[in-house]
């Protein structure tokens, strides 16, 4: 009498382990997007991920961990995403920038939640690195005055780049119509300016 086969013994699921962190990561972020750092926990990034609390604690220490390699691994992406676009031309800078907030969204809504909560505040913030990017291939370019103060713009445009990320959330919202509008007003702010020739000004111009 034959006896009957077994089973055939199931292969151990091999992950990639760079796909597994990067996956983590998105998953952080999106929750970091949802809850605010305090909400964060290595178990849900796990769920979320889809894979196994033991394997997320393979890639990262602890929470605090997690929570720095995300900023980090945002940092990177933005930033290479706008050394990469090749753009110059002084209106087609601000649309990248405009399309990449809002394409990236949730990790911006994280980064700039850190600013307006005064928990970084430095040059170094990513989206206030993202600007003076910008800014600065202004200048290369020549599309910019030589002696603007990139810094302080850099921390003016973080303001209304939380403006844009909080506009992309009323319901119906169109990105890149949006993207689109941003732009168009900023250039305008940009070149023109608001005030009137007859304004009242109290400091000298640059």
């Amino acid at each position: 009498m034959r006896e009957p086969s077994k089973p055939a013994a199931r292969k151990p699921r091999i992950r990639n382990p760079v796909q597994t962190r990067a996956r983590l990561l998105r998953a952080t972020v999106e929750l970091l997007a949802r809850k605010g750092p305090d909400g964060l926990s290595i178990k849900e990034a796990a769920e979320l991920a889809e894979v196994s609390r033991g394997v997320a604690y393979q890639h990262f220490e602890d929470r605090e961990h997690l929570l720095r390699e995300a900023k980090g691994w945002i940092t990177e992406r933005l930033i290479e995403s706008m050394q990469n676009s090749g753009v110059a031309v002084a209106d087609d800078v601000l649309l990248h920038t405009a399309r990449l907030v809002l394409k990236n969204r949730d990790a911006a809504t994280l980064l700039i939640s850190d600013a307006i909560a005064g928990r970084d505040l430095s040059p170094e913030h990513p989206i206030n690195r993202l600007l003076r990017l910008s800014l600065e291939r202004l200048k290369s370019a020549g599309e910019a005055r030589a002696d603007i103060d990139t810094d302080m713009l850099s921390y003016i445009f973080l303001g209304m780049t939380s403006t844009l990320v909080m506009l992309s959330r009323i319901p119906g919202s169109d990105p890149e119509a949006l993207a689109q509008r941003f732009t168009r007003e900023l250039s305008a702010f940009m070149r023109q300016g608001i005030f009137s020739p007859s304004a009242s000004l109290s400091l000298a111009p640059r």
